[in-house]
């Protein structure tokens, strides 16, 4: 008797873990979707507008806007910041309504204990010496589909370029940090914490890495949002929010003004030696601190089967396979 309520209990578990699951990825791709829906819509507006100036066919138009419109959009987005502030607007608005009555929003402030400068200084090291896996994995992963006939360049282009406008730049470099911490290392990461703390982490930054639908993009995403997830969980969110402003900010559009006069090569070794100090910081750490972090590694525990659960529901599903598709979209054949 007391073994059948135990399976009971288990399967309701089970039954709960994949319900929540499913909340919490379907508002992520409700989200995106509003995104992509209002630069879709500021998309079309432009082209009827161009089209109308220049006395364009409305059929021609038409048949412009079906043959480009899937093609176009994220680079529409990524060139003009403006309809990605206001569909961001929107989107955090949905989700204010969508979660509101979830008990963890009063969790997205909150911390385990205090920042120190020290503490900030390490962790910065660490975190921006995923950019050097990124350049890495960058060459590697472009090299072997090479091999095949194919190439991400355009995707690798499209995650390492800086804002080319005032409004991409407000986008990329603060709104847009600002608005995915709330979302991934809020709503996201607050939402599993439940079911533990290094769940909550490594959940969160697998849906944040895939989130952003770029075969490359999405490795180094998921590889920032552990640590990041880990900011925001031990000291707060505004932490975890400042970490990803630096990156995009300072190191990102920054960086590539203060860069711009000086030749590809001269960029590239500047880019390989900040890159290179922070590595080898990093190993600094590791080195130093290797009886800290065995005892921190032997410390994370995930209870079995929660991982096989999340992935296995049916909202989650839906989404990792949208941005599947997504990053798909990115693989080009070689030009001949």
């Amino acid at each position: 008797m007391e073994n059948k309520v135990e399976t009971n209990e288990t399967q309701w578990n089970k039954k709960e873990v994949r319900k929540n699951t499913s909340k919490l990825a379907r508002g992520v791709l409700i989200y995106e979707l509003i995104m992509f829906l209002i630069v879709i819509v500021d998309m079309i507006r432009r082209i009827i507008s161009f089209s109308s100036n220049n006395e364009f066919d409305i059929d021609s138009v038409i048949d412009s806007v079906i043959d480009s419109v899937i093609d176009s959009v994220i680079d529409e987005a990524m060139n003009s910041g403006t309809s990605t502030i206001i569909a961001v607007f929107l989107g955090l608005l949905f989700l204010l309504f969508y979660f509101r009555k979830c008990d963890y929003q009063k969790l997205i402030f909150h911390s385990q204990e205090k920042m120190t400068g020290m503490s900030f200084l390490v962790l910065l090291t660490v975190f921006m010496s995923a950019q050097a896996i990124f350049s890495l994995s960058g060459t590697g992963i472009e090299a072997c589909f090479n091999r095949f006939g194919f190439t991400i360049l355009g995707e690798i282009e499209s995650a390492s370029s800086s804002s080319s406008t005032v409004s991409m730049l407000l986008y990329a470099s603060f709104i847009g940090p600002i608005s995915e911490e709330i979302i991934f290392r809020g709503f996201i990461m607050r939402g599993f914490q439940k079911y533990g703390t290094y769940y909550a982490i490594v959940i969160s930054a697998v849906i944040f890495g895939a989130f952003h639908g770029n075969l490359i993009q999405s490795i180094f995403a998921t590889l920032v949002g552990l640590v990041l997830g880990y900011v925001a969980m031990r000291y707060s969110i505004k932490w975890s929010i400042l970490l990803h402003i630096i990156n995009n900010f300072i190191f990102g559009d920054l960086l590539s003004y203060l860069t711009s006069n000086l030749n590809e090569s001269m960029q590239s070794v500047v880019i390989y030696v900040i890159e290179g100090v922070f590595v080898v910081g990093t190993i600094a750490i590791i080195v130093l601190k290797r009886n800290e972090m065995k005892k921190f590694i032997k410390g994370i525990k995930v209870e079995k089967g929660l991982m096989g659960l999340a992935f296995t529901s049916i909202w989650m599903l839906i989404f990792l396979v949208f941005q599947i598709l997504l990053a798909i979209s990115g693989i080009e054949k070689l030009p001949i």
